[in-house]
């Protein structure tokens, strides 16, 4: 080998070294550069020749230089930069949202529906008040601009993320661009084969920048250039890109490659559209959800009552919204046609199931040796013909009752109800309208039925000859009496004074209306009736003489039965069998009474004329379907004394009068035990159960006994909902329809309407669902009339989703209807009617007396009951606690809780994401640099390495030049 050799593979050493020092000064150049990828020299041996049987080199050349990459880290971190960018977007973006709502704060969205609800508090504290009624409705419209605002709010974020859209959709198309070129460029080198190191660091930021806004995979190719996919759409070939385009549907923004559309669910964008269609638009239906709902519910409320002055009625609480089209549009909400107030109440049910074959084997027992019932209503005179009474030890049946105690109890054992205990009202006022104490306090309460305490006054002394006058009694609507206790020597004196003598001339008045009194234990008690609305707070005495206090005057507590118990037997109105009776006891023997009986159908009038001391046993009526009965004073009429019609059902009406004076009749109602002793009794009957069987030959009757005897059902998408008419009201109806989780809820207003509401199983719309039951079912809850002249059906189809637009228009033809148009948003639209706001007077107060005279479950007669009522507000409160919201689990507080715990909730768990993903991304960009990161030490360490591989080759050069120099110099000398 040569000395040429020998330097030339010096050489070769000088620049290999000389050029991985330019490499390391590079490195250490960018030590700061974070998108620099560490350049590493790769050395390798030139090619060796074979010199007389030896291998020899030829020194070293500069192989390659090659970036220091991990391409699974790579991966790794722009997945985990793809999630952090998501969960950034969607953190930043909830939080503002649940800054919205301003909870919990002193002025947040929660708090305006409790200040609205305290309004309803207030005014039924000072119904007469106009602040209180004023306060209401300022409050229903500062939450309706509560809910205006916040709606508009967060639409305004969706319509910045729908922009966003469309900004990050440019900086991808942008990126893209930018990646097509750097391809290019990077071919061109590869094939000049010409390192673009640097070319490449670019390119591997832009795919770390695009990987922030969407996730996507790359393929590399044998020319240097890569490929992206997006959703197996190719976005990127080499130097051919495709644009994302940007199309506008229905106001949003979407993605499109070529003709199809990219659904994105990672990164910034993912997040944005995430955003933009689920989670605003979630919050944006739960609100107009929110308003649609108390829109209706305040609406449905409000029209039911009169304002104070008792003349306006049926008016809406907030402004209209224009009605949708049933064919087209989500059928929310049906109510009912008819009242069912569950008025009057005839029936109180035990609630202790007592295990006996009869009545005859219940017994009461007492601490004390009886106990006493008094029934108080009108025209009640302290006697025992208003008195029930039973000593301790005896049997249930030998309740010894006065003929104008006019109620009593009856049993019925059987598989569906055990043993039902039930005090029931036989003619007379209903249960509600009248007090029924229970004096001892210890019948109701061992017989499991429902007391409460009124309040009554004692007067235990006679108020002196000197103080005995005038005192005045003044109730609700300005009504005043006055009772003259001037001459009165005994507390029975007082009451015979109040209850039928109030100007004490000796003559018959009918005392006072707004109390009754009776004595006990040398004790008067003094008690409301229903003209004070059984409140004896209602009661003012005006007392100028100072007699209340000579009569050592106090109050005290009586038990009284509580009818305010709506079982579906008294609100639809089912007994065996119905009487009328009728007070002649002011009239002679000899008066002539006059009987007019007007049918329904084309039977003609049926009138004549009987002597009231022939009545008793007489028969009227068209076809002699009536008998009266004489009890005392008092005249009933029976139907069935043809044999055939045991109910009312084709009378219209029927007028008795003696003279010109009208005679008031009542009602007398009996239970299947109870009717089927009377038919007994009249001879109608061999036995009580031949008369049972008699009585349900009559249809009209037959229905009303199968409820009470087998109960019913409402099928509701194929669940049924049982039905027990004697232990089921209609609020425990409403709550078994609630918990069947079909989307289909259940309320009833403060008057008594039954409402159906579609919820979200059924996407809000009553037309989804499928609804059967009895017909005479829907009848009763007034969503359905039978007009024909065929049977009622036992499997009626109210709803089905396969019914046309005219079928279900006929279906639907007797309720009222919620139709709410698909583009109307109500939390945007709600607003107080003007007219309110203007004249707050005018807020709806009072339900009124209702009046169902006929007992068939619909009340006929509301009377407005004064200016003092605040009844409306007082039922209507509790509606906010009625589950009618999401599919029946929550109530409007739950439903406005979840709604603001869930904007809560998802804001945390994007910030928990956000911080874990970025504390993923970061822990693979420091796995990342450790790899392709520069080390000042490790170059500093190459950096001597290749200087003393320079310094030695040099060396080497310089030996080789003096051996040369000696050679070729010297031999020359």
């Amino acid at each position: 080998m040569s000395l040429f050799n020998t330097l030339h593979t010096g050489m070769s050493g000088i620049f290999s070294n000389k050029r991985a020092m330019n490499v390391v000064s590079q490195n250490i150049a960018n030590v700061n550069n974070p998108d620099y990828s560490r350049r590493q020299v790769n050395i390798s041996t030139n090619t060796t020749i074979n010199y007389g049987g030896f291998e020899l080199g030829t020194g070293s050349k500069i192989e390659s230089i090659e970036r220091i990459r991990d391409k699974f880290l790579d991966v790794q971190y722009r997945k985990y930069n793809s999630d952090y960018g998501y969960w950034k977007t969607m953190n930043s973006n909830l939080n503002y949202i649940q800054s919205l709502y301003n909870e919990p704060s002193e002025d947040g969205f929660r708090k305006s529906f409790d200040e609205f609800w305290g309004s309803i508090h207030k005014i039924l504290s000072e119904p007469t008040v106009p602040e209180n009624k004023r306060e209401l409705i300022y409050k229903a419209q500062e939450l309706s601009n509560k809910m205006n605002s916040l709606y508009s709010d967060i639409e305004n974020i969706q319509q910045n993320l729908n922009n966003d859209i469309n900004t990050i959709t440019k900086e991808i198309n942008s990126k893209l661009k930018e990646l097509s070129n750097l391809n290019s460029q990077i071919k061109e080198l590869k094939a000049q084969n010409i390192e673009a190191n640097d070319l490449l660091d670019k390119r591997d930021k832009l795919l770390d920048d695009l990987s922030e806004k969407l996730n996507f995979t790359f393929k590399e190719k044998k020319d240097g250039q890569i490929n992206i996919f997006l959703k197996n759409h190719e976005i990127l070939n080499g130097s051919i890109y495709k644009k994302l385009k940007i199309k506008e549907i229905n106001d949003k923004n979407y993605i499109f490659v070529d003709n199809g559309k990219i659904d994105v669910k990672s990164g910034t964008l993912g997040a944005t559209f995430e955003l933009r269609d689920n989670v605003i638009n979630s919050q944006l239906n739960r609100l107009n959800e929110l308003a649609a709902t108390f829109y209706d519910t305040l609406n449905l409320i409000h029209e039911e009552g009169y304002d104070l002055t008792g003349t306006i009625k049926g008016m809406n609480f907030f402004e209209e919204i224009q009605s949708g089209n049933l064919s087209t549009d989500k059928l929310r909400r049906i109510a009912g046609n008819i009242l069912l107030s569950g008025e009057p109440k005839n029936y109180v049910d035990s609630y202790i199931k007592f295990n006996q074959n009869t009545i005859n084997n219940i017994k009461v027992n007492f601490d004390i040796g009886s106990g006493e019932l008094i029934n108080i209503e009108n025209g009640f005179e302290d006697n025992t013909d208003y008195t029930a009474t039973i000593n301790s030890g005896e049997t249930l049946d030998s309740l010894n009752t006065g003929n104008k105690f006019r109620a009593d109890f009856n049993y019925k054992y059987s598989t569906q109800n055990g043993g039902l205990l039930t005090f029931s009202n036989e003619g007379g006022a209903s249960l509600d309208n009248r007090l029924i104490i229970d004096f001892n306090r210890n019948v109701f309460k061992q017989l499991g039925l429902p007391t409460k305490d009124i309040e009554a006054l004692k007067w235990t002394d006679i108020p002196t000859s000197n103080t005995q006058g005038i005192m005045t009694f003044k109730g609700p609507g300005n009504y005043s009496e006055t009772l003259d206790l001037t001459g009165v020597t005994s507390l029975n004196d007082i009451a015979q004074r109040i209850n039928t003598d109030s100007d004490g001339d000796g003559n018959t008045d009918g005392g006072l209306k707004l109390v009754r009194a009776f004595v006990r234990n040398n004790e008067l008690y003094i008690v409301p009736t229903d003209k004070a609305y059984t409140d004896m707070k209602n009661v003012i005495i005006d007392d100028p003489n100072g007699m209340l206090h000579e009569m050592n005057s106090n109050s005290v507590d009586l038990s009284v039965l509580d009818a305010s118990q709506n079982s579906l037997k008294n609100s639809f109105g089912l007994y065996a069998y119905k009487t009328k009776s009728f007070d002649l006891s002011s009239y002679q023997p000899t008066d002539n009474v006059n009987i007019t009986i007007n049918y329904k159908d084309s039977t003609p009038q049926f009138a004549t004329t009987i002597q009231k001391n022939s009545l008793n046993n007489s028969t009227i009526g068209t076809n002699n379907e009536f008998q009266i009965i004489q009890n005392g004073e008092e005249f009933e009429i029976l139907p069935g004394a043809d044999g055939n019609t045991f109910s009312w059902n084709n009378i219209d009406s029927i007028e008795i009068k003696i003279g010109s004076n009208s005679i008031k009749l009542e009602n007398f109602y009996y239970d299947e035990n109870s009717a089927a002793n009377k038919l007994v009794s009249q001879g109608w009957a061999t036995d009580t159960q031949s008369a049972k069987l008699t009585l349900k030959s009559d249809k009209n009757l037959k229905w009303r006994m199968n409820f009470l005897d087998f109960g019913s059902f409402i099928s509701i998408q194929g669940k049924k909902v049982q039905i027990d008419f004697h232990r089921d009201s209609l609020q425990s109806l409403t709550e078994k329809i609630n918990n069947t989780n079909t989307g289909v809820l259940a309320f009833y207003t403060p008057g008594g309407r039954f409402v159906l509401k579609a919820d979200k199983t059924l996407n809000y719309d009553l037309k989804n669902a499928e609804i059967k039951g009895p017909e005479r079912l829907f009848e009763l809850l007034g969503l359905w009339k039978h007009e024909n002249s065929q049977d009622y059906s036992e499997n009626f189809t109210l709803l089905n989703p396969d019914f046309s637009t005219n079928t279900l228009e006929d279906k639907l033809k007797y309720t009222s209807k919620f139709i709410l148009g698909n583009g109307v948003d109500m939390a945007k639209n709600l607003k107080v009617k003007d007219y309110l706001l203007n004249n707050p007077d005018m807020l709806a107060m009072d339900l009124g007396k209702r009046i169902d005279s006929d007992n068939d479950g619909d009340i006929d007669t509301v009377i407005p009951s004064g200016e003092h009522s605040s009844t409306l507000w007082e039922d209507g409160y509790l509606l906010k606690s009625v589950k009618i919201f999401s599919d029946g689990r929550h109530d409007f507080d739950d439903y406005i809780s979840d709604m603001i715990t869930d904007v809560g909730l998802s804001g945390e768990k994007a910030k928990r994401m956000e911080i874990n993903s970025d504390s993923l991304r970061t822990e693979f960009l420091n796995q990342r640099e450790s790899v392709k990161g520069v080390s000042l030490d490790e170059e500093m360490t190459n950096m001597i390495k290749y200087q003393q591989a320079f310094n030695a080759a040099a060396k080497v050069i310089n030996v080789v030049d003096g051996m040369l120099d000696r050679i070729i110099n010297g031999l020359m000398r």
